[in-house]
This record gives C-alpha cells, structure tokens and sequence, in this order.
C-alpha cells in the first residue's frame, strides 16, 4: 500500500467579482496584497521542508498566479489539473488524483472544493468541510488512491500561521 500526502493550498487574495474587466470567475488575478502574503506564505512552507514532488494547480488565473509564486518560492515546476477549478467535484478531483503517481503533491485551487475534499478524506463524507483560508495550507495522508480508510489530518495552517513561519 502507497502512502500519499496530499497539501492543499488555497489560492491568495484575488480582485473581487464584478470589478472592470473581469469577464468570468475563473479570471480573477490576485491582488498585489494577495501575491504578497501568498509569497512569505510560500516562504513558511518552504521553511516545513516538506520536499513535494509536484505541484499541480486549477486553471483559473488566481491559482495559476498561487501555484507560480510557490514554485519560484520551493524551486519547483507546477503542472496544470482541470479537476482542481472551482466548479468542479469532490468525485472528480479525488478521481484525477488516483491518476497521479507523486507521493507528495501540493494542490491549489479554490474553496469549497478544498475543504469538501479534506473532509470527504479524513471523514468520508463531502459534507463535512475543512475550511481553508486564502493562502492557508492543509496537509493529509491517505493510504492510496482511491482511499479505503480515512485520510489522516496531518496539520491545517492558516495564511497568518505560514507567514510567521517565515520570520
């Protein structure tokens, strides 16, 4: 049996909806005080020596601009996973990543699909949600992919948590 951990980041601090310009959701950057606190967030990670194997994130432009900060931050490249975007499924995600072959992966993408997954995870059950606040991370391991049991919660940390990390 694999033992895989799985850290989820949310994405940083992004413009609101609805502000000049923005066509979509999906084509939200993040704010400069969003990189900001996203990159000394990174910079807490980096300091836990996790050493990840990947980093996969949403297509939607504030996860892609997340994902991009963390990779300069952690010396990483960062690969692309359509099943991490907002609107897409528990089901679908935890599907995508019994594909994947890392044993350590950071994901980031965007609440509640998170959330829902940490708590489907370490609970069995999507109802149950582990929230994730902007640039906060999350870590679980889980016995394989699909998981037979429940994942264990290995620590949740908020953005505040990763930056003092940082100091």
């Amino acid at each position: 049996m694999k033992t895989i951990a799985l850290y989820f980041f949310r994405h940083g601090i992004a413009v609101n909806r609805g502000d000049p310009g923005i066509t979509s959701d999906s084509d939200r950057p993040l704010t400069e005080e969003g990189a900001r606190k996203t990159r000394v967030a990174a910079e807490g990670l980096k300091r836990l020596q996790i050493g990840f194997d990947k980093i996969l994130t949403s297509p939607w432009l504030r996860a892609i601009q997340t994902a991009g900060i963390l990779a300069e931050v952690l010396e990483l490249e960062t690969g692309g996973l359509p099943e991490l975007a907002g609107d897409r499924t528990v089901d679908d995600l935890l599907k995508a990543l019994a594909t994947q072959r890392a044993r350590r992966m950071l994901l980031v993408g965007h609440e509640p699909l998170l959330g829902n997954t940490v708590g489907r995870l370490i609970c069995g059950a999507a109802e149950i949600q582990i929230e994730l606040k902007k640039s906060g991370a999350c870590a679980v391991q889980v016995d394989g992919l699909p998981a037979g049991a429940p994942a264990k919660l290995l620590w949740l940390l908020t953005s505040k948590q990763l930056r003092m990390l940082a100091q």
